[in-house]
């Protein structure tokens, strides 16, 4: 069955096929090149050239990540007036470099061309995956043969420029130039994940044209990895933590899928063209802690993508947990280097639930189908589902994982106060007390000394509330929602002050 999902995912001709993804977004880079054309000639030579080449070609050329910030900064200063991105002129001698590139028969996209063989993500090419099973209207064959990694030896010529300009408006913060041993744990993480999903990683990862590492150093702080849909064809990933090959796996698999779905979105109507007002709908993410900014309310765009994220995840958790006891000897347990299959189709199904009534009006035709597509395939996945609108486990893993950082904060200084803790304390177990008297539940009692001792009593609350998790029939109550909420307020209340205390990193 997993292999039948992964197939489905790889494959779908509309929502899986990256030559057909791959394809569309080269006919919307054309077009948008050939209204550029009536301003800028540089744009319409370039145009014209992608025209008549192959569409491997135009693949190739049009998956480089400054080539398609050139084409997307041109049209907002042409189109819209905007002071924004690569100087219009910049933009116009990157089409230019980008024809002689084309004509020259050079392999990849301008970015890419002066890095060594080396630099290839792939020790020996990339391998080849065909889907014999398709007509032949697309070419169902993907590669990553032309997915690199980013080394600082090319920073003087004009696509490089531009990428570094990019990325310091973008991002603000260094990248760094692999050592040869990094190069070794990036193949390596990907040897994992080639074994674990050999197809939709091909699929993937022909959407991924350069992946670059970060130090931890100014806005890198704190991320893991990341991608985002104004770089696209590139993906960042921690220097720092791809020591570890499950982990890296799910990583470069992670910010993969977000470039297919990017790709995705510049051929097909994703979204709403209005969804990213400032009253469009949010999606609160219950696993994220709460800041002052609320970066953990979503828009459309941002949950549809988590969601497409987390049901791939959910089936390469599902093949590592089934496959570990064999791969373990060459890459290691697993331990909590990944998400886990349970975390990732929770995740998925919560999303899935909340693009439905919540950012509904927000999506598109496409986003619409897409949604509907990936809870079929969700629900191959799910053998326990749980009952809709249930929200507590999520909770729960958000303060769970919060209590094991302030485990860590306390260890390493001086704590605070004990009488703030103390009261901390106690507010968290009062509310939780309330909660377990609306479900004719109790807290179960605690030695004297353990109720003023913050971790201890958030054990005690993680002891108490874990099994109502598993107890369908509590949601049947009808102070199941209220209790619910409450839970929730004491949550989120308790991760800002996490937060303010600086346990939270």
């Amino acid at each position: 069955m997993l292999g039948a999902v992964e197939t489905a995912l790889a494959s779908h001709r509309a929502f899986g096929d990256s030559g057909y993804i791959r394809d569309q977004l080269a006919v919307a880079y054309r077009r948008r090149l050939h209204k550029l054309g009536r301003s800028l000639p540089e744009a319409e030579s370039l145009a014209r050239q992608l025209d008549a080449a192959p569409p491997a070609r135009q693949r190739q050329l049009l998956g480089d990540t400054v080539l398609r910030c050139a084409v997307q900064h041109a049209m907002r200063q042409l189109h819209l007036g905007d002071d924004y991105g690569l100087p219009l002129p910049q933009c116009a001698a990157l089409f230019q470099a980008a024809g002689e590139h084309l004509r020259a028969g050079l392999p990849g996209g301008p970015l890419v061309a002066h890095l060594p063989p080396l630099a290839r993500l792939h020790d020996e090419g990339g391998p080849q995956i065909t889907d014999i099973d398709h007509d032949d209207t697309y070419d169902d064959t993907y590669t990553y043969d032309d997915t690199y990694i980013w080394h600082a030896w090319q920073e003087g010529t004009p696509y490089a420029r531009a990428f570094l300009a990019v990325m310091e408006d973008n991002y603000g913060a260094p990248l760094a130039t692999p050592t040869p041993q990094e190069r070794v744990l990036l193949r390596r993480g990907l040897h994992l994940l080639e074994t674990l999903l050999p197809r939709l990683t091909a699929s993937a990862l022909s959407h991924v044209q350069l992946i670059a590492l970060f130090p931890k150093l100014g806005t890198w702080r704190g991320k893991a990895s990341s991608s985002q849909f104004r770089v696209n064809g590139s993906v960042f990933l921690n220097q720092e933590l791809t020591g570890n090959p499950w982990w890296l796996a799910e990583h470069l698999l992670h910010e993969s899928l977000h470039q297919k779905l990017y790709d995705f979105r510049h051929g097909h109507s994703l979204l709403a063209p209005d969804y990213a007002r400032d009253d469009g709908a949010r999606v609160c993410s219950l696993w994220n802690a709460p800041d002052d900014d609320n970066n953990h309310y979503w828009d459309a765009h941002r949950t549809l993508a988590a969601f497409h994220v987390y049901v791939h995840l959910a089936l390469l958790c599902l093949q590592a947990e089934r496959q570990e006891a064999t791969l373990a000897p060459r890459y290691g347990p697993i331990g909590q280097h990944m998400s886990g299959s349970r975390r990732a189709i929770d995740r998925a199904r919560y999303l899935g639930e909340q693009l439905h009534s919540t950012t509904w009006p927000e999506l598109g035709l496409a986003g619409r189908q897409m949604t509907r597509w990936l809870l079929d395939v969700l629900d191959a996945l799910d053998t326990q589902r749980r009952p809709a609108g249930a929200t507590l486990h999520l909770l729960l893993d958000l303060y769970e994982r919060q209590s094991r950082k302030l485990d860590t904060f306390l260890l390493q200084q001086p704590p605070p106060r004990s009488d703030a803790l103390a009261a901390l304390a106690q507010q968290e177990l009062a509310m939780t007390r309330q909660a377990l008297h609306m479900l004719d539940r109790e807290l179960p009692p605690a030695p004297p000394a353990q109720e003023h001792d913050w971790p201890q009593a958030r054990q005690r609350v993680l002891q108490a509330l874990w099994p109502l998790t598993e107890d369908d029939k509590l949601m049947e109550r009808s102070g199941y929602p209220q209790a619910q909420a409450l839970i929730a307020q004491m949550v989120q209340q308790s991760s800002r002050q996490l937060g303010a205390l600086g346990a939270l990193g």
